[in-house]
């Protein structure tokens, strides 16, 4: 298992190098003046014409954005490894800044979103399958096919209307106006960025459930989608190998259907779902930008928008690398999940 880990540890350079390689030439096809214009946010409006045309070549000649393409990408990459992302005219602050401040958020509500509907995925799954053509199995099929018929970005805006607009119990935001002056000082300990684990540390219930009131508009808008996906690859995965002459040969033997599905079937059912969690996540990243921008949730999905509406590309740039490394990351722990319950994967 550790030599397999390690083999697939070798691999992210290869794929972050490529990722970079591809990301930075999609930079390069910005003419060098457009992006000479992030070195010079703002300039003097009595600038005549000529004036200003020679400020950006000189910011040009300056910086080496004429410069050969390995040239500036072997610089790009450095200042990557050093931490020095760009700096941001729209937010006013370094790119990197920019993102450790609201990915704890975004990392929150991604994992509010996912671990319900994979857990859900799984018990609804397996009940559909083991129910198959039957009342059980038609009625998650159905809500399966409904909850993917919805787009995120429909579903939050009823889900608002309803619980927000009408009923007001649930707001949209992170928190509370009452309540974010109190977790940003000095009274309240940030351990890890995630308002709801730091409560919990801080033995704070009313700030974990504010935290929880403003997470569960945009967790079931983002996890409706989801669970529909994964149910319906888990229903069909588990009916599938409820058909092998393993499981057919266990219930000749005498075993309860219970521990037929438990104990054979389902651990070979679960593996199109790990990999299907991988694809996942980028999915859900591309549905987050939407809906944190819907609910006003200061994450990163939504500064990447606000961002790009202000032209700002250091900070698209940043939230790509952000997305990629995500990605890249989710990949690992699929294919480390994925040996973890077939054993013959290691093996490769």
């Amino acid at each position: 298992m550790l030599k397999y880990i390690v083999r697939r540890l070798l691999v992210l350079p290869v794929i972050m190098f490529l990722v970079t390689l591809i990301l930075f030439f999609l930079i390069l096809q910005v003419p060098p003046e457009q992006r000479a214009a992030v070195y010079v946010p703002s300039v003097n409006p009595h600038l005549t014409e000529s004036q200003y045309q020679e400020l950006v070549q000189t910011t040009i000649e300056r910086h080496g954005l004429d410069r050969p393409f390995w040239a500036q990408y072997t610089e790009w990459v450095g200042n990557l490894l050093r931490g020095e992302w760009g700096y941001s005219p729209s937010s006013r602050e370094p790119v990197l800044d920019g993102l450790r401040r609201r990915a704890p958020a975004t990392l929150e509500l991604t994992l509010f979103a996912m671990i319900p509907a994979i857990i859900l995925a799984i018990v609804l799954g397996s009940l559909s399958a083991r129910r198959n053509m039957r009342l059980p199995d038609h009625g998650v099929r159905a809500a399966t096919f409904i909850g993917w018929a919805f787009p995120p970005f429909i579903m939050a805006l009823i889900l608002m209307n309803i619980f927000y607009a009408w009923l007001g119990w649930f707001p949209p935001e992170r928190l509370s106006i009452s309540i974010s002056p109190f977790v940003n000082s000095d009274q309240f300990r940030n351990y890890t960025g995630l308002v709801t684990l730091d409560a919990v540390l801080n033995a704070n219930f009313v700030v974990f459930w504010d935290a929880i009131r403003h997470l569960a508009l945009p967790a079931i808008s983002l996890g409706v989608i989801l669970w529909a996906l994964l149910t319906r690859i888990m229903r069909s995965s588990l009916v599938d190998v409820m058909r092998q002459d393993y499981v057919t040969t266990a219930r000749a033997k005498g075993v309860s259907e219970r521990h037929v599905v438990n104990d054979h079937a389902r651990r070979n059912a679960i593996l199109p779902l790990i990999s299907a969690g991988s694809v996942a996540v980028s999915m859900l990243i591309t549905w987050i930008v939407v809906i944190e921008t819907v609910f006003n949730f200061n994450g990163v999905g939504r500064w990447a928008v606000r961002g790009i509406m202000h032209s700002d590309l250091p900070v698209a740039v940043g939230f790509a690398m952000f997305t990629c490394i995500l990605v890249v990351l989710a990949t690992l722990i699929a294919d480390i999940l994925y040996a973890v319950v077939d054993p013959r994967v290691r093996l490769f």
